[in-house]
C-alpha cells in the first residue's frame, strides 16, 4: 500500500431522548470516525466505546495521544482499513463476504428511557415490524403490554446481564409471548441463572457484552444454554467479527449482528453482516432513530434499509456533517503505519 494517512474526528452528538438500558443512560454519544488515506481514496471506521462497557472515550483518546490501541480503537481502525482496501480494489465490501440481501428490515432497540410502548406504537407507523426490547429487573410489564397490542411483530429482549438467580424467574412470564431470543440475560458465568432461565423459558439465549473476541464466543457457545452470539464489528473488529461468524457456524449455533448506538459509518459495517443470508434476527435501523443527526444519508423505503452498492461500504460523511459536531481531532498515522 501507498504511504497513508490517518485521522480520528472525536464526535460528541445528542441522542434524540435519552437511552436507558439496565446499566446506563446515554443522552450524548461521543464517537470517534476514523478516516484513513491513500493514492487519494478515504476508507472509513468508526471507534465508538459503549459507555459503562467499553473503555472510556476519554481512555480511547489517551490510549492516541500515547501512541497505544485501545481494543474499540483497534476495531474501528480494522474498519477503516477494510473499507479503504476494498475501495482500492473498486469492489464493495459486501460481495467480498457473501452479503446477498440488498434490502433489511429495521429492527429498533427501545430503550427504558421512555415509555416504549408508545415508542413500538409510533415506530410501527413508520413500517418498523421488528424491535428489540430492553429489560430489567422489575421492568418486564412493557413486554407483555407490547405483545398483546402487537401480536404480528417480530419480539426480542435484552437484559444487559441485569439479572441474577433471584430475579431471572421474572423473565419467564415471557413464556407464552413468541420471544425469538433473550439477549446476555445474566452473567453468562451463572449457570444457576441460566438453568433456571431454561427450565423457565424456551427461548434462545445469545451472548453478548461478555464477548470481547472469537475465543470468548468459542467459550459460551460450547454451553448447551447459549444458543447464539451477538457480533458487534465496533467490538470485534472487522475481521473479529467475521472469525467469530465461523465461530458460531462451526459449532452449529446462531448469530446475529449488531451495533453500539453508532452513526451511520459503524451501522454500515453491522449493515454489511446482517446481509449475510445466515444472520439472525439482526439489530439495523438508521442512526438517525436515536442521534439527533447522522453523518451519513441512510436509504429507507417502507421499513427496509437500502444497503449501498458502491466500493468498500458504499458511503461517506455527508459534507458539513463532521464539523457540526467536532470536539477535536487526532493524528493517527503513526498508529496505523
Amino acid at each position: 500500500m501507498a504511504e497513508l494517512s490517518a485521522i480520528l474526528h472525536h464526535l460528541s452528538i445528542p441522542m434524540r431522548t435519552d437511552f436507558r438500558n439496565a446499566q446506563v443512560t446515554v443522552g450524548i454519544r461521543d464517537i470517534g470516525l476514523i478516516k484513513i488515506t491513500s493514492d487519494g481514496l478515504a476508507g472509513w471506521g468508526e471507534a465508538s466505546p459503549f459507555p459503562g462497557q467499553d473503555e472510556s472515550m476519554e481512555d480511547l483518546v489517551a490510549s492516541v495521544e500515547s501512541d497505544s490501541v485501545s481494543p474499540v480503537l483497534a476495531a474501528g481502525i480494522s474498519q477503516a482499513r477494510v473499507d479503504l482496501n476494498a475501495r482500492m480494489r473498486g469492489e464493495s465490501l459486501a460481495s467480498t463476504i457473501g452479503a446477498t440481501r440488498t434490502h433489511l428490515p429495521q429492527s429498533l432497540a427501545v430503550g427504558l428511557d421512555t415509555d416504549p410502548v408508545a415508542v413500538v406504537r409510533a415506530a410501527i407507523d413508520q413500517h418498523v415490524a421488528r424491535f428489540k426490547l430492553k429489560v430489567a429487573p422489575g421492568e418486564v410489564d412493557h413486554v407483555l403490554q407490547i405483545r398483546e397490542n402487537h401480536p404480528e411483530c417480530v419480539l426480542g429482549v435484552d437484559a444487559n446481564g441485569s439479572f441474577d438467580e433471584d430475579s431471572i424467574g421474572e423473565l419467564s412470564r415471557l413464556a407464552d409471548l413468541a420471544i425469538v431470543y433473550v439477549e446476555q440475560p445474566c452473567d453468562l458465568g451463572n449457570d444457576r441463572a441460566l438453568r433456571l432461565l431454561k427450565e423457565a423459558i424456551d427461548v434462545p439465549v445469545f451472548a453478548d457484552e461478555s464477548v470481547r473476541s472469537p475465543t470468548d464466543a468459542a467459550e459460551h457457545l460450547i454451553s448447551p444454554m447459549i444458543d447464539g452470539v451477538v457480533v458487534k464489528p465496533g467490538r470485534l473488529g472487522w475481521e473479529g467479527a467475521l472469525e467469530t461468524i465461523g465461530v458460531a457456524e462451526a459449532l452449529g449455533k446462531r448469530w446475529r449482528a449488531s451495533g453500539l448506538l453508532e452513526s451511520g459509518i459503524g451501522r454500515a459495517f453491522t449493515n454489511l453482516l446482517a446481509a449475510i443470508p445466515t444472520a439472525f434476527a439482526s439489530d439495523v435501523a438508521p442512526a438517525d432513530w436515536y442521534l439527533e443527526k447522522d453523518v451519513v444519508h441512510q436509504s429507507v423505503v417502507d421499513g427496509e434499509i437500502e444497503l449501498p452498492s458502491g466500493p468498500g461500504i458504499g458511503m461517506d460523511p455527508e459534507p458539513g456533517a463532521i464539523g457540526r459536531y467536532l470536539v477535536a481531532t487526532y493524528d493517527l498515522t503513526e498508529i496505523v503505519s
